[in-house]
């Protein structure tokens, strides 16, 4: 397993508040984790979808690990939303980690558990090794 720390734009502490710090972990060729410590917010938000979208490459297998955040704003949700239809144009299976910050937005966001996620990184991984995850299909018309 391998960690590769990817500068990305916005990453570094801004004044007193912390903001998010983004890593990635090639555990295949077909799996990449990113992970998120922080505070995710509307000022980072998008930073962190074009990071993941950087990141996937070619992998096919993409686990987000947002158990180190200290702050989810809604517009986190949103991202969440996009990269949820990325994955699903690109054929990438795909889970959220959400620790406790992500899970309270979910259960008011995402009740209906549209998302995919995974309590801890062994059934994230078990998740995206089983795929194919259902993905998102334009229906014809009628």
């Amino acid at each position: 397993m391998s960690i590769v720390h990817k500068p990305f734009p916005k990453t570094t502490p801004d004044g007193p508040r912390k903001r998010a710090v983004f890593t990635t972990c090639l555990i295949s060729t077909t799996t990449v984790v990113v992970a998120v410590e922080g505070e995710l917010d509307a000022c980072n938000a998008r930073d962190l979808a074009d990071y993941v979208e950087h990141s996937i490459g070619s992998c096919t297998r993409l686990i987000v690990d947002l158990r180190d955040l200290q702050f989810f704003g809604t517009s986190g949700f949103s991202v969440l939303h996009n990269v949820n239809v990325s994955c699903s144009r690109r054929g990438t299976d795909w889970v959220v980690i959400p620790g406790r910050e992500v899970d309270r937005l979910l259960r008011i966001c995402d009740p209906g558990g549209g998302l995919p996620v995974a309590n801890t990184l062994e059934t994230a991984m078990a998740a995206v090794v089983r795929g194919p995850r259902r993905h998102l299909r334009m229906l014809p018309r009628t």
